[in-house]
């Protein structure tokens, strides 16, 4: 494929005089470096180039591109090029998951709540100062974690080894996930212990808040027929008609017994049949190879939408009888009725989302 071919269509909202982006292949690369808040150096492997990737482009929620959830040095990544004329010399590549689903603007709704490996501000004990970093026993379960020297504060002075707190005295910390090796990676930074990482309630009620305008604009393009084959799968997803989900989907990520439970935990049931309005709640962006990435509401009687939300991928294929190829490549609740309740399967992998055993 040419690289015009993998152009992705600008958003609707975006600046006119924005160039167009499009993406190289997934590749994996080794942090070398870090800018502080600028963004990480890479090694790509099979080119050997250096690259930077920039805060914005480390992930798709905003809270994980602070600095905190930043891979570490030495620690392999997936990436792809950002190919686009404006930035000469130096790579830059993104880690994104949705770049890695070929979305190059990201997917068309955000990642409003928190991931799962985030904790609650809690109290600990510093037990042990050690080279770069601190142990601190959490009092609430008595487990142990580590709390690394620049994220003690943002102020490079508090940061430096003569101002620790001592042996012995009680912290504010939140947990930020687990690490790979079993590590409780803590965080004692004050401005992010203190911010809330929940949506105000009926934040969500509003469309807008929920998708660009560019992504509400995208998706009434949508052909009839892909919206028919959404509302064919939500239907028989809903009323657990497993037979013909199976019939209308093809190379999904979770089994059907996956999906039930998860509908199950995160609604009230009955669910019903989607109703004529239901694109109201429905949200899509472009891949760069053809087709939609679709985010789409389930209903139940009481919630009218619920929390449930299918991901849906759609793509064009001519053996197919509609000419379409439909994925079910994720579940989330979205903490649209329940805030606070926000999950996902496939869960992703890596500290973020990783809890304590």
């Amino acid at each position: 494929m040419s690289t015009e071919d993998q152009r992705a269509p600008r958003p609707a909202d975006s600046p006119s005089n924005e160039p167009l982006v499009w993406l190289g292949p997934v590749e994996w690369a080794t942090v070398t470096g870090v800018r502080r808040r600028d963004g990480l150096l890479v090694h790509l492997e099979d080119g050997g180039e250096e690259a930077f990737m920039e805060l914005t482009s480390v992930d798709d929620r905003l809270l994980c591109c602070n600095e905190e959830y930043w891979p570490d040095v030495g620690e392999r990544v997936r990436v792809r090029r950002l190919l686009l004329d404006r930035w000469p010399g130096t790579p830059r590549v993104t880690g994104r998951a949705s770049a890695m689903e070929g979305l190059v603007y990201g997917f068309p709704t955000g990642e409003l709540g928190p991931p799962a490996g985030l904790g609650p501000v809690e109290l600990g004990v510093v037990v042990e100062h050690r080279r770069e970093d601190l142990l601190v026993r959490l009092e609430d379960s008595g487990q142990v974690g580590l709390l690394p020297a620049h994220l003690l504060s943002y102020d490079p002075t508090e940061q430096a080894r003569e101002h620790w707190p001592e042996v012995d005295r009680r912290i504010r910390v939140r947990r930020l996930g687990v690490w790979p090796g079993g590590e409780i990676r803590l965080n004692h930074r004050e401005g992010f212990i203190s911010i809330s990482a929940v949506p105000p309630p009926g934040f969500l009620a509003s469309r807008t808040n929920r998708a660009q305008r560019g992504v509400i604009e995208y998706t009434r393009t949508l052909p009839p027929q892909v919206v028919e084959r959404v509302r064919a799968v939500a239907d028989a997803v809903s009323l657990h008609d497993w037979d013909q989900a199976g019939e209308l989907t093809s190379g999904n990520r979770l089994d059907w017994d996956q999906a039930d439970a998860f509908m199950t935990t995160y609604a009230w049931q009955p669910y019903t049949p989607t109703p004529d309005n239901f694109t109201r709640d429905m949200f899509a962006a472009p891949l760069q190879d053809g087709g939609s990435w679709i985010d789409c509401l389930l209903w139940t009687e009481r919630e009218r939408p619920s929390d449930v939300e299918i991901s849906l991928k759609i793509t064009p294929d001519p053996g197919a009888p509609d000419n379409l190829r439909a994925s079910l490549t994720r579940m989330r609740a979205i903490g649209f009725r329940y805030p606070g309740r926000h999950d996902q399967r496939p869960r992703p992998t890596g500290p973020v989302w990783t809890t304590i055993p």
